[in-house]
């Protein structure tokens, strides 16, 4: 699986996260290429080497002329990206990058929403900064994005709307449930940029994952300290997959042997043992003494549940006997979901499998109502139902719009 780690030890800010990202996917021809799209007057890309403490890095500075746009609020910054020719992906998540900068605003400054105004963000380079970072995350396409604590400073900073606490009022706000630190030298060294591109793309945060390192990138922050190196770092690499969760525990096994029970008797024995709550329930044919047919009945059942189920099985078959023994299983992680598809809304069971990869089973009851309504084959809507279910399963919980309850044990 392809990670990208962030490490925000000195901070972030768009031009560093920016800056680091070239660097790791050596994508500068693609990056100025996709920019153009964007159709921005008066609007450069510089490399200007940068030494910060020991690290030599590439810096990247965007040169803004007098032509060059500024957006006063998000409304021209959305239809400036609904006109360019990118991809979805980073249309989507500048726009989202860029309400997140307006809710921080309005939250911060106490103000209605469509009285936000774009200050530093506003200008062509801050959309530079957010719209060519969002391009160089596709291009690399990681499976997740892990970032370190960041370092935000101390003491206070000149903005438009007069001089301000460090980290500053929408800072603070995007920084919410965001693991930071302080440090001991003044300065800003989190910007309302760098901590909305955070917000917008970090999975997780904490320390670097185990994986295979193959590839880093620098991206060297305006001041330089002597205290620390002002660079943000970026590295990708391969993280194994996780082991298949599994989880461990014990069940009785109770056994009977059946030769003079109908079908019918059989199948009302078990369901009878279902709705008790047994946890599988199976019938199998045998060869049972003197040569003659018979079925050997077996009940998986918890083993709290041991001698009431056992009762059941004396009474509701033909057995004068019932064996049973204890049994360790081991069983993956699954849940239950509600899926909804064209034909109705039915329930899924998800599994976690070998490396993670998640399987889905409708359940048969709910899948032939549903197609019994609506005159198709059972196995036609539960396709319907397990592929809705996995699609809502690939995105994030609040998203996918998927009700989840507890799954019952797992049979067998």
């Amino acid at each position: 699986m392809k990670v990208l780690f962030i490490d925000g030890t000195a901070g972030v800010s768009g031009d560093m996260l920016l800056a680091a990202m070239l660097d790791l996917t050596a994508g500068r021809r693609w990056l100025e290429e996709s920019l153009a799209r964007l159709n921005l007057p008066g609007v450069r890309l510089v490399y200007p080497p940068r030494q910060r403490g020991g690290v030599e890095a590439i810096g990247l500075e965007v040169v803004v002329a007098a032509e060059a746009p500024h957006f006063d609020d998000l409304s021209e910054i959305e239809v400036l990206l609904a006109r360019a020719e990118l991809p979805s992906f980073v249309k989507e998540k500048a726009a989202g990058t860029f309400r997140r900068l307006a809710e921080a605003e309005q939250r911060a400054h106490r103000v209605a929403f469509g009285h936000v105004g774009f200050h530093e963000v506003g200008a062509a380079d801050a959309v530079v900064d957010v719209v060519g970072t969002c391009i160089l995350v596709d291009l690399l396409s990681p499976a997740r994005i892990v970032v370190s604590p960041l370092r935000v400073g101390t003491g206070y900073v000149e903005a438009a709307h007069g001089r301000l606490p460090i980290p500053a009022p929408a800072t603070a706000e995007l920084l919410r449930g965001v693991p930071t630190f302080a440090g001991s030298v003044p300065g800003e060294f989190t910007t309302p940029t760098g901590a909305a591109l955070i917000a917008t793309f970090a999975d997780e945060f904490g320390p670097m994952p185990t994986m295979t390192v193959t590839g880093t990138g620098y991206g060297p922050g305006a001041a330089n300290p002597r205290e620390f190196p002002n660079v943000l770092r970026t590295c990708l690499g391969e993280v194994a997959p996780p082991e298949t969760p599994r989880r461990e525990g014990r069940v009785v096994v109770l056994e009977a042997n059946l030769d003079d029970m109908t079908p019918e008797e059989l199948a009302f024995a078990a369901e009878a043992l279902m709705e008790a709550g047994a946890l599988d329930v199976a019938i199998t044919a045998a060869v049972m003494k003197k040569g003659r047919p018979g079925h050997l009945l077996q009940a998986v059942v918890r083993p709290e549940d041991r001698d009431r189920l056992g009762d059941l099985v004396l009474r509701y078959t033909s057995t004068l006997g019932v064996r049973y023994y204890e049994a360790r299983r081991k069983t993956l992680e699954r849940r239950l979901v509600t899926a909804v598809t064209p034909y109705g809304s039915g329930k899924v069971k998800l599994a976690v499998g070998a490396g993670g990869d998640v399987t889905a089973h409708a359940e048969y009851d709910a899948a032939a109502k549903l197609a019994a309504q609506a005159g198709v084959p059972v196995r036609e809507v539960a396709r319907a139902l397990e592929a809705a279910a996995l699609e809502a399963a690939s995105r994030p919980a609040k998203e996918n719009g998927a009700a989840e309850e507890p799954a019952p044990d797992e049979p067998g």
